[in-house]
């Protein structure tokens, strides 16, 4: 992309084949939908999670809305957009796709939240039956590849969306009472591990080893997707592994703690994989310099690593009471942080509709970009310590700590919604240009 020098700074910049400043169809234009659905499911998170037990559902039901509406949604829509693109395949049609996996989330929320049975088994039969159709795209996809250096990640996005599979069986069969007693703890936990992890956590990873570096306008670490193609082969066993012998723990005495710790071991080597490419990630996104994302990318590369080996111990020792602060941590810090930071990138190419609009949104995120990140995780950590201290000392950082994560999040949907004049441009904007034109 270039701009010939003539063209005067405060007109919209143009490219040829398109009218004056207007901007093609953005390559994340299919996602659009899916990311203003999981906006929708985030307001409601927090209004659930403001409110505590007053709405119905409480706690329980703001978790799973942020699982089942924020992550589901975006889970579903990025892997199939970089499914099609690592693979070269023409785009499939995902409204489909998202309508069935929507339709059954709302109705097997509300089958748990009012205790009727037949909505929850529908609506988990639609969310999973969508879940399975993404899944048979990718594989499709993938095997109809042919030479694609990142194939692989396409196989991982398989091997993500079956443990959805498996935790959605896991949730289904505790909301009937199918399982109970010391098998509906060992459930619930491989539940957790299954769907975070899985579902949310080995997604985030096989992606992060491109879409990191690219978030921090920076390149990838020479031989980070090959060492990264072998360990996350192995850690995405390994947490298959963990889930089975986590659900096997149920059985109680000598042997249950044998099969805890094997779970605990077979952990270490996702744990191990989630390092290794992490690692990696970080130390790119160091070398960057100005990118607004760069410092979320560097958070989430030093927050999953830090919060794998954790479960590990919590696993190892049984200590299931820190699970609520280990979920957090890796939700918000992980999970979260991720789409954030993702989003940042996204959000111009969607709302920019021209070139001098798109610059003054990335303007917009690089403001105060560094302070935002800062405080997001001295809030996250501040409701991490919050929860595990507990008292009246553990409600008070926790009312700091939400408060201050909220706030930076909705900066952030602000900044993303409220679209960009094409004003002349500032010069924090021309800078902005300057770099776009340069790097272009």
């Amino acid at each position: 992309m270039s701009i010939e020098p003539s063209t005067p700074p405060s007109r919209p910049r143009t490219i040829r084949g398109h009218r004056e400043g207007r901007l093609g169809r953005s390559p994340f234009g299919p996602t659009g939908p899916a990311v203003l659905l999981a906006v929708g499911y985030g307001v409601a998170v927090a209004a659930w999670t403001l409110a505590g037990d007053v709405l119905p559902g409480g706690r329980w039901l703001a978790v799973h809305l942020f699982t089942l509406g924020v992550l589901s949604n975006l889970v579903l829509a990025f892997a199939d957009h970089f499914g099609t693109t690592l693979t070269r395949s023409p785009a499939a049609n995902l409204t489909g796709r998202l309508v069935v996996a929507n339709v059954g989330a709302v109705l097997m929320l509300t089958g748990v939240v009012q205790g009727r049975r037949a909505l929850l088994g529908v609506g988990a039969t639609a969310l999973t039956g969508a879940v399975m159709w993404s899944w048979w795209q990718l594989r499709r996809m993938r095997r109809r590849a042919v030479g694609a250096r990142f194939a692989w990640i396409v196989r991982v996005y398989e091997r993500a969306h079956g443990m959805f599979v498996h935790g959605a069986l896991l949730g289904v069969l505790m909301g009937l009472g199918v399982l109970s007693g010391p098998w509906y703890v060992s459930a619930r936990v491989a539940h957790l591990h299954v769907n975070v992890l899985g579902w949310g956590g080995l997604t985030l990873l096989s992606t992060v080893v491109f879409f990191g570096p690219t978030l921090a306008r920076t390149r990838i670490e020479p031989g980070a997707d090959d060492r990264a193609a072998v360990v996350l082969r192995h850690g995405a066993t390994g947490l298959s592994v963990g889930t089975l012998l986590l659900l096997g723990s149920g059985v109680g005495g000598v042997l249950g703690v044998v099969v805890r710790c094997l779970a605990a071991v077979a952990l270490g080597v996702f744990a191990w994989a989630a390092t290794t490419t992490c690692s990696a990630v970080v130390r790119a996104a160091l070398r960057s310099r100005g990118a607004p994302a760069r410092w979320s990318v560097v958070a989430v590369g030093l927050w999953f690593p830090a919060m794998v080996w954790a479960d590990v111990a919590v696993v190892a020792y049984g200590w299931w009471d820190r699970l609520d602060a280990l979920g957090v941590a890796v939700g918000m810090g992980v999970l979260l942080q991720a789409i954030v930071g993702a989003l940042t990138h996204v959000a111009p190419m969607l709302r920019g509709r021209t070139f001098a609009g798109r610059d003054r949104m990335v303007a917009r995120f690089e403001r105060l970009a560094t302070i935002r990140v800062a405080l997001f995780n001295a809030g996250l950590l501040a409701v991490v310590v919050a929860i595990t201290i507990g008292g009246a000392a553990g409600a008070v950082m926790s009312r700091v700590g939400w408060g201050t994560v909220g706030a930076v999040v909705t900066s952030h949907l602000l900044a993303g919604l409220v679209p960009a004049r094409t004003s002349p441009e500032s010069p924090v904007v021309s800078r902005v240009a300057s770099r776009y034109r340069r790097d272009g």
